[in-house]
């Protein structure tokens, strides 16, 4: 058995030691491995470096190099706070534990992001950049992504035929917004972070979708009205969209000549799929097409005037508000506006009717 050395007999005995780590050495003191995490507190800080009491292990200083790349740690740190760091050197020139709390810092705020991932917790983030596919956030320190397929419908842009500089319009306005996320994926090897806001409301909203079915009427209040449609909220996390097809049964150019923000109006749900619902106001209107085949018939010579000239055909409105359409073949070569004129009256024929599909074909008699 070896003698055991006390820092009592090293002063009586010719021991030479070179440093602490022979004495930690011959004291069978275990040592900490470059790379680990070890805790102090703050003894001394200057612009120099900050020096943090280790305790048995000596101490501990982190240089100036870590107050640039970690300001947001180091900013509020004082005298007697408890920190932790990565032992960068066990022993450096000044006989220092050099540390490097930035990295103890991303360790552990890794790992924070890898339990709040399988917990599934909501966390509140801030949203500090944007690009035109979603919105930077920032979860202990370390920058994220929010993409746009992942964000609420309160928040997601509704931006027809997805314009880049319109949605970027609307992102602008969620800048240093605190949004309520869950993590949806992340890799600390690719420094990778991907966030959802839809992850938090989903559950609770299937739960309140699963009381609606097709055919309910709803009331709710109109959100935005954009030129494909009216967004319309049916209560907290549930919103559905009015089609400008289901608006009215008349031919409609823009949706904002009948709807407008913050009208209360009552819907019908004509479909559901997922979170997503669909609302039809002219289906609580009556409808034209009703007992159609006592007005109508193929064959028959009818008036109708040209309401609407499309890339297709051209609608046509008959005196009972029923919608017909002139496909373009009837044109030949020419274009549609070379033959009729749009609010002009022109004598025509059914075609065909597609009652189910409230379809009427048409040509000019």
């Amino acid at each position: 058995m070896g003698e055991t050395i006390t820092m009592e007999n090293l002063e009586t005995k010719s021991v030479s030691l070179e440093s602490m780590k022979d004495i930690l050495g011959a004291t069978n003191f275990e040592l900490p491995q470059e790379g680990e995490i070890i805790s102090g507190q703050v003894m001394r800080r200057s612009k120099n470096n900050i020096l943090v009491d280790l305790g048995a292990l000596g101490t501990g200083v982190v240089y100036p190099r870590e107050f640039y790349e970690s300001q947001s740690i180091l900013s509020s740190l004082k005298v007697g706070d408890k920190v932790s760091g990565i032992l960068l050197d066990i022993e450096n020139d000044e006989g220092y534990r050099e540390l490097s709390l930035r990295k103890a810092h991303m360790t552990t705020a890794w790992e924070d992001i890898r339990q709040k991932k399988e917990s599934g917790e909501a966390i509140s983030t801030r949203i500090i950049n944007i690009n035109k596919g979603g919105l930077i956030v920032e979860i202990n320190g370390i920058q994220g992504f929010l993409p746009l397929s992942q964000l609420s419908a309160e928040h997601y842009p509704k931006v027809e035929g997805g314009e880049t500089s319109k949605i970027v319009q609307v992102l602008q306005g969620y800048r240093n917004q605190d949004f309520l996320v869950k993590i949806l994926d992340f890799s600390k090897e690719d420094q990778k972070l991907i966030v959802s806001e839809k992850l938090v409301l989903d559950e609770k909203v299937k739960e309140k979708i699963a009381a609606y079915s097709i055919g309910d009427i709803i009331k709710g209040t109109v959100t935005d009205v954009t030129d494909f449609g009216a967004f319309v909220k049916i209560e907290d996390g549930v919103e559905g969209l009015i089609h400008i097809s289901e608006i009215d049964w008349k031919i409609i150019d823009n949706p904002r000549d009948i709807l407008e923000a913050g009208q209360a109006i009552e819907a019908k749900i004509v479909n559901i799929d997922g979170s997503k619902i669909s609302l039809s106001t002219k289906a609580l209107q009556p409808d034209p097409w009703e007992n159609i085949e006592k007005k109508h018939s193929v064959g028959q010579e009818v008036q109708g005037t040209v309401v609407k000239v499309t890339s297709y055909g051209v609608l046509v409105k008959l005196e009972d508000n029923i919608i017909g359409i002139i496909l373009n073949t009837e044109f030949g070569d020419k274009k549609a506006e070379e033959v009729i004129k749009l609010g002009e009256t022109y004598p025509m024929a059914i075609v065909n009717i597609d009652l189910p599909e409230h379809k009427m074909l048409l040509t000019l008699a």
